[in-house]
């Protein structure tokens, strides 16, 4: 009994530790060395492939933890049992990454500027140069691959990166755009271009579609502080700008506001934009985070368009339209938000609502001039207000069993919206005779157009993962994972022509109106097998997807009824060949049910000259995508090579087929039907090499496109197949000195569109073009730069010359603490800019030019609020 009570004892004062290593993308650390030490005992183990580890059998009720790898700060930390307490549980515990301070023999020996890891690709921020006042945009611009245009979207390898976090946590508004002219450059210490499959699968390992994600590594000490500006500018042309920013950054806790407005913006004629913000991000306790946010939005537009048209026609001759058009409008914005997220050991849940609120005011005057196999004259003055609430719930539940490897998940997303339209349009035609070019007689057409368009989407979704073969000390995992997916979603439409009379009475145009309901229903099944390890991930399965489309219109009372099943595989592979190189392929099959204008078999008079109709027998699309991925870095030279190709096979694709049909007054007009087809695929590549040299002082870029598509249309119902070869290549030079950034490109562009119907010629655009810029910093404080591009067109329907572009600014750095800065900008000297653009839909081809502001002057006032880290720092 003695015995017995003594080992009861000694039992129950044996006690048990457990936890988790992550890093601070929140990615496991496998293999980790860990450590406790308790009175006598000393007791070491390994992280396992999911990053946990635990021990038992000691006894001291104070212990010492020490966790060590590879590319991490050691993390130490003490801990003390509560009274009565056996069991401790640490949860998630993030190590830091190291940072080595190099001598100068060493630095010199640095041959390493990347990182490749699976989905990550890891830049080091101290291999490029960076000024006092450069900013992350500044930081992102020299990095291979990077593009970055005009309104601050940011794209890596022609993908737009869609998320923000910083050191591996949401950040603010998580939006790339308003944050990267913001932080400044020189607190980061990496940047990472990650496939973010979101937080779900993070969690539980089952993957499915990604987005591209930029993380940001500060360096250490620098993850909270205050940061923003105040900006004034006056110029020319009554050009303005205005921006007042703040954000409280206190490492979970993080409060912004944002307002701005400007005149600036050359998209597409003359823009006045305003926005404003306010966003609110804490920790309301361990694990669970909470945010909200609310931003307003206005736009301002006023846009003169010269269009050229041509559209192709199985006769004798196309049809060509030369127009030109005004148009006015107005946009208000309102979003507000509101998102929890906890995280745990074993759980993870995510919910969020927003809300959206759209107004647009517009009003548009053009006048159309028809040739070819038609003449005709359309003098058009129309005028459009859109109502627009939406709402958006969410929530997303995930669970990790006991047994390592097993995981449950589950989701369920609900949108609702309505799309209210009133517009006013008056129209007047006029027939021309073919022989004399003369006016015979001419039609005036107006009507009110009222369009109610009501739409509903839940999506549902399911998946379970169990694992085969587990063992504790193995990198190595394999799981069974099957998901399934529902998608359901219901469309009613309401559409109502009215004229009035000589009275002013008015009446509904039967004929032009209609109430048209459709719903689209998909499920997907997916069964695969997974496979991880260091080296190579892969996931081999079938996917079944059975959809229905329904639809039933007034004046039919039967309900039309699609049916559909397909079968596509599941291939998904991510091969680390090594730390430098890295290669991935993903295949994809989706369903797409056709948009309610597609089905709707009611006229849309919009344009007399082409009116839409509806075919309420169209079937759903489905599309087969595969992309190929390839990533090496040269450990020698720093050089990096970066390719993808992709691919996609259409079955049952929704085209245009535009046929010419009599109108009431005997004259012929356009309309544009609707078809299922087959045939249409596509393929392309993106590539990008770059070579540093002399320590990345100077830098070599040889990047480009090529993509084929081959598409199918229909003219008069006869089919048509148009082939389009899109291809840009560019060669980059940059300088990087201390003093010194020169930077300049040549780049040559080939558009080329073919058509089956023989007696066509090729439409082909060709543009050349040379840009040279630089920035010399003439003292510490001052600097001038200058941006000179060559363009030359050719191919376009316009005759707009080869514009030569010159900008040129000066910025004087002011105040003891440099962080504020005076600069003057000259835009287009030489005032040759244009807008000019090409687009290609089915037989339809369209070149168009805005107008647009392009030369004036801004002086610019600009004072930055920042502080990092603590206040001695």
């Amino acid at each position: 009994m003695l015995l017995i009570s003594a080992q009861s004892i000694t039992a129950q004062t044996q006690r048990k530790l457990m936890g988790k290593a992550l890093d601070s993308l929140r990615d496991v650390i496998a293999g980790a060395d860990v450590y406790i030490f308790s009175d006598n005992d000393t007791l070491s183990t390994i992280t396992d492939n999911k990053g946990n580890f635990s021990f038992s059998g000691f006894k001291g009720e104070q212990l010492s933890l020490m966790i060590m790898s590879v590319g991490f700060k050691p993390f130490t930390h003490t801990y003390t049992y509560k009274p009565g307490q056996l069991v401790l549980s640490l949860g998630s515990i993030v190590l830091k990454p190291e940072s080595n301070l190099l001598d100068e023999v060493v630095i010199k020996a640095r041959d390493n500027q990347i990182k490749i890891r699976k989905d990550t690709i890891e830049y080091d921020a101290a291999y490029y140069q960076r000024y006092e006042s450069d900013r992350v945009e500044d930081l992102l611009r020299q990095i291979p691959g990077i593009e970055i245009d005009a309104t601050g979207n940011v794209f890596t390898m022609g993908k737009p990166l869609l998320k923000l976090r910083v050191n591996g946590e949401d950040f603010f508004t998580s939006s790339v755009r308003d944050f990267i002219d913001q932080l400044p450059a020189n607190v980061i210490s990496k940047l990472q271009i990650i496939n973010d499959y979101g937080d779900e699968a993070n969690f539980t390992g089952i993957k499915g579609d990604s987005q591209k994600m930029l993380n940001l590594v500060t360096k250490d000490g620098q993850n909270m502080g205050t940061f923003g500006n105040v900006a004034a500018s006056v110029g020319t042309n009554d050009r303005y700008g205005i921006v007042a920013n703040g954000n409280l950054w206190q490492q979970s806790k993080q409060i912004g506001i944002k307002s701005s407005s400007n005149n600036t913006t050359n998209e597409a004629g003359v823009n006045t934009v305003a926005n404003a913000g306010i966003n609110y991000r804490d920790k309301l306790a361990n694990g669970i985070t909470a945010s909200a946010a609310y931003n307003y939005g206005y736009n301002k537009n006023l846009a003169r368009q010269v269009t050229f048209t041509e559209t192709v026609n199985s006769l004798s001759r196309s049809i060509f339209n030369n127009t030109e058009s005004e148009t006015n409008s107005r946009d208000n914005n309102h979003n507000i938000n509101f998102n929890i997220q906890s995280i745990a050991n074993k759980s993870y849940l995510q919910a969020s609502l927003t809300g959206a609120l759209v107004n647009k005011d517009r009003t548009s005057n053009s006048n159309s001039i028809q040739t070819g196999q038609t003449r005709q004259d359309l003098l058009s003055n129309n005028g459009s207000n859109t109502e627009l609430p939406t709402i958006n719930a969410n929530l997303v539940w995930a669970r990790s069993m006991e047994r390592p490897g097993r995981s449950l998940s589950a989701g369920m997303d609900f949108s609702s919206g309505i799309n209210q339209v009133n517009e006013t349009l008056r129209n007047k035609l006029s027939y021309y005779n073919r022989t004399a070019d003369t006016i015979l007689k001419d039609s005036l057409v107006n009507r009110q157009v009222e369009t109610e368009n009501r739409s509903n989407n839940l999506t549902v979704d399911f998946r379970y993962s169990e694992p085969l073969r587990y063992s504790k000390d193995s990198l190595i995992k394999r799981n069974i994972d099957f998901a399934y997916f529902m998608s359901y979603n219901s469309t009613d439409n309401s559409l109502y022509t009215r004229i009035n009379n000589s009275q002013g009475n008015s009446s509904v145009v039967d004929s032009l109106s209609s109430i048209y309901s459709s719903a689209f229903t998909l499920h997907r099944f997916a069964l695969n097998y997974r496979y991880q390890s260091p080296i190579i991930t892969y996931s081999l399965g079938l996917t079944l997807q059975p959809s229905q489309l329904t639809g039933q219109y007034l004046g039919n009372e039967n309900r039309i009824k699609h049916n559909e099943l397909d079968l596509s595989p599941i291939v998904n592979l991510n091969y680390s060949i090594s730390e430098w190189e890295n290669l991935s392929f993903v295949y994809t099959g989706s369903s797409t049910a056709p948009d309610f204008y597609q089905l709707q078999p009611v006229p849309n008079i919009s344009n007399l000259q082409n009116v839409v109709i509806g075919n309420p027998n169209l079937q759903s699309s489905f599309t087969h995508s595969g992309l190929l991925s390839y990533q090496h870095t040269n450990a020698v030279n720093g050089s990096i090579l970066m390719m993808s190709l992709n691919g996609t096979i259409a079955e049952d694709q929704v085209v245009s087929n535009v046929v010419t049909a009599q109108d009431t007054l005997g004259s012929s007009r356009q309309e544009t039907r609707f078809e299922n087809a087959n045939g249409a695929y596509s393929l392309g590549s993106v590539y990008s090499f770059s070579v540093p040299i002399a320590k990345n002082k100077f830098n070599a870029e040889l990047r480009g496109t090529f993509d084929y598509n081959s598409g199918i249309s229909y003219v008069n119902y006869y089919p048509n197949k148009n082939r389009t070869i899109n291809s840009t290549h560019a060669l980059r030079l940059k300088m990087n000195q201390r003093h010194l950034t020169l930077s300049g490109s040549a780049s040559y562009s080939y558009s080329s569109n073919r058509y089956s119907i023989e007696y066509l010629r090729l439409r082909n655009i060709e543009t050349w073009q040379f840009n040279l810029s630089g920035r010399s910093f003439v003292i510490k404080s001052f600097s001038i730069g200058a941006d000179i591009s060559k363009r030359i067109n050719s191919g376009y329907a316009f005759d707009i010359g080869d514009p030569l572009l010159i900008n040129m600014n000066m910025e004087k750095t002011l105040f003891k603490n440099k962080q504020a800065t005076l600069s003057v900008h000259a835009y287009d000297l030489l005032k040759q800019g244009n807008n000019l653009n090409r687009m290609i839909d089915g037989n339809i081809i369209t070149d168009s030019k805005f107008n647009q502001i392009t030369r004036y002057f801004m002086l610019s006032f600009n004072y930055r609020l920042q502080n990092f880290g603590s206040k001695k720092k």
